[in-house]
């Protein structure tokens, strides 16, 4: 039998090398195995921790076990009220970094983290894990916040730092106020992020989805089989097809709950703040994030750091590249935005359009 401190140790790799894998009945085996190797009085507490990292695991047991372990109504709304009070009142930095794709959000959410010491996590799940888990279908979801994972995460004490391409309601402003969360909003221009949207796809299918067929590459992304063999123009008009409501609905619907008072996020812009002072972004960022002290040179250093660009995958670097969208493209992204013009100023993400 293995002590309680090897296992302790051991648990992160489990759960890390579950996360990659699609087959849920050897997810399975290998967790009961696991606990069935532990000291018994570590076994319930070691069960917990496996059921939290994992969105579908149940331990295997008996009927009487299972039977003594029922659950009330009334006790889950004692521990959802106790989780909520101990997140509620947590001193703990937790940043939702909501973002426009491709308007550099991964890499601002990296260099946040190594400068922070905190970790990645996601809040679309209810799952321990630093990433998605995608191997289990999550791709094609929306990703909304999961309120499992607020508290899982809300209880780490130490914060965190999650990154997600999510629109604002004022359901999730009072999410947000209840779990302390910061948000940081990027955004992009329009044009120039579905341009960018398109290589990432592309790339993505030329590498590990290459590996996928059919019906499972759709589910990744989507997209139809032959989206890569598509002429520039017709594959474009399909992604913004696809896209255009989206961005219009995550730029307006946070600009709208701020201008309602529900929300003060930090706007960061790809063109005016990421692609000008690195500094003067860190030092913006600093600001919002107090009381915690953050040092402004060391963020700013992280953002100059070409090799978490890489880890990242951070695109070309460049604005303008919405310039090359083909008309009809184009088109098709002025008839989506223009019906909302008389209430609401797109400027910022599509420049010299109306």
């Amino acid at each position: 039998m293995v002590d309680t401190v090897t296992h302790l140790s051991q648990i992160e790799d489990f759960i890390t090398n579950a996360c990659g894998v699609p087959d849920l009945q050897w997810v399975k085996e290998k967790y009961d195995a696991f606990l069935l190797g532990s000291n018994p009085e570590d076994a319930f507490r070691l069960a917990s921790i496996l059921s939290l990292s994992h969105p579908f695991y149940v331990p295997e047991m008996g009927e009487e076990s299972a039977k003594n372990l029922e659950l009330t109504q009334v006790q889950l709304g004692e521990a959802v009220m106790r989780a909520r009070l101990t997140a509620s009142r947590s001193a703990q930095t937790n940043i939702l970094v909501a973002a426009l794709p491709k308007s550099a959000s991964t890499f601002i959410s990296t260099s946040l983290r190594k400068a922070l010491d905190l970790p990645n996590v996601v809040l679309m799940a209810p799952s321990l894990l630093a990433q998605p888990p995608f191997s289990m279908g999550i791709w094609l979801r929306e990703q909304e916040t999961d309120e499992l994972a607020l508290m899982v995460h809300g209880l780490n004490r130490t914060g965190y730092v999650a990154q997600h391409h999510i629109r604002c309601t004022p359901y999730l402003c009072r999410q947000m106020a209840l779990y302390n969360i910061r948000p940081i909003v990027t955004y992009r221009n329009v044009f120039d992020s579905l341009v960018s949207y398109d290589d990432m796809r592309r790339a993505d299918r030329e590498s590990w989805l290459s590996n996928l067929k059919g019906d499972d590459i759709y589910l990744v992304d989507g997209l139809p089989d032959n989206y890569n063999d598509l002429d520039d123009e017709t594959r474009l008009n399909l992604m913004v097809a696809r896209e255009a409501a989206w961005y219009l609905e995550f730029y307006m619907s946070w600009k709208v709950c701020e201008r309602q008072g529900l929300v003060k996020p930090l706007w960061v812009s790809y063109e005016k703040d990421f692609l000008a002072s690195k500094q003067v972004l860190a030092e913006r960022m600093a600001e919002f994030l107090k009381p915690r002290e953050i040092d402004a040179k060391k963020l700013a250093a992280q953002f100059e750091d070409k090799e978490s660009a890489r880890d990242a995958r951070f695109n070309k670097g460049v604005k303008g590249r919405g310039k090359g969208l083909p008309d009809s493209a184009k088109e098709i992204v002025r008839k989506v935005f223009e019906p909302y013009c008389a209430q609401f100023d797109f400027s910022e993400i599509l420049p010299d359009v109306f």
